[in-house]
């Protein structure tokens, strides 16, 4: 990971398209120092406003020309604002803004983007961002949360996920994903505090990429899926706290009957590091594990480890081990849990 990262964003991008070389400026932006006392920096980046300017430049291209333009432009523009993190992250955050971009057609694009943009999307995460520094105020947190348009046609980001879907590379960036769903705006400033919870686990126990797994840098061992299942039930107490009208559904996934026929299975994969059985794990494979299964069990031991120690928040919980948070929260499913 980059020691000290560079200023956070160039003073504009330049694209090649056709030949000719144009400078986008980048939209501008609002470096709010939240909770000066700490003199957190977290920057906003409405990248949505820019992505809008380039499908009005390519929108009267015959549809494979238009969609393969569009899609080097937003990679380049991304790959920009995602300078100075660590290599492998630049491309992940690359590879997942496209996926999620998808093949839009550009009328419906721009309309979705229209209504991002007069919803205050920028604000809501503005306003969300201060009470997550009030709630876990971290001094030393530089960070940029970029606010991207994802995939209209992704029943996972318009259904499941309300439209909005959260990424947190590395303790510099967090990718936002958003579509103009009926509560797209209630479920952005819960996504933006689970992502900051992310942020600073993150900058307290860094990792990197190294044979497609995730390696702690400090101690040089692999994230496993215990670590991965509670990194994601911390930052889910975390957010209810500051959102507690909200349920999401993943942390409630599993009636008792199927939690205690699971976990024996993942108990018995808790060590596991590789990235394709964590993931499987966590969301849940269609099959033999339920969806959201990580994600429910995590969010259960947190709230074990938090019931045995009411003095505890979750935001406390940030620096310390999964493995210390599971041994100490007499975590064990049974058909009476709720």
């Amino acid at each position: 990971m980059v020691s000290s990262p560079p200023a956070l964003l160039p003073k504009g991008i330049a694209l090649l398209y056709n030949g000719v070389a144009r400078v986008y400026p980048v939209p501008r932006q609002e470096t709010t120092h939240i909770a000066t006392r700490c003199n957190m920096s977290v920057t906003v980046i409405p990248a949505y406003r820019v992505i809008r300017k380039f499908v009005r430049d390519v929108e009267r291209l015959p549809r494979d020309a238009m969609l393969d333009a569009l899609e080097a432009k937003a990679r380049t523009y991304v790959q920009h604002l995602l300078s100075g993190t660590q290599a492998s992250f630049t491309e992940l955050g690359q590879r997942t803004a496209l996926t999620q971009l998808g093949d839009p057609d550009p009328h419906r694009l721009g309309l979705a983007l229209e209504a991002i943009e007069s919803g205050g999307a920028k604000g809501i995460v503005d306003e969300a961002i201060q009470k997550c520094a009030l709630a876990l105020p971290r001094p030393d947190l530089v960070a940029r949360i970029l606010l991207l348009p994802g995939d209209g046609q992704s029943r996972v980001l318009t259904s499941q996920m309300k439209g909005v879907i959260g990424l947190s590379i590395g303790h510099q960036a967090t990718l936002i994903f958003l579509w103009p769903t009926e509560e797209w705006k209630r479920w952005l400033a819960y996504t933006v505090s689970h992502e900051y919870l992310h942020l600073v686990r993150n900058l307290l126990f860094p990792r990197g990429m190294a044979a497609g797994k995730l390696i702690y840098q400090k101690t040089q061992e692999a994230e496993t899926l215990l670590d991965a299942m509670l990194a994601e039930g911390i930052a889910d107490a975390f957010a209810l706290e500051l959102s507690p009208d909200q349920e999401p559904p993943w942390t409630h996934a599993l009636t008792p009957q199927a939690q205690e026929s699971v976990w024996p299975k993942v108990r018995r994969r808790l060590a596991v590091s590789d990235t394709s059985e964590i993931r499987r794990l966590l969301f849940g494979d269609g099959d033999r594990i339920p969806i959201w299964t990580g994600y429910t069990l995590g969010y259960k031991i947190v709230m074990g480890y938090l019931a045995l120690h009411p003095t505890v928040k979750p935001a406390s919980l940030v620096g310390q081990t999964a493995r210390a948070i599971f041994d100490a929260s007499g975590f064990r499913p049974s058909p009476e849990l709720a």
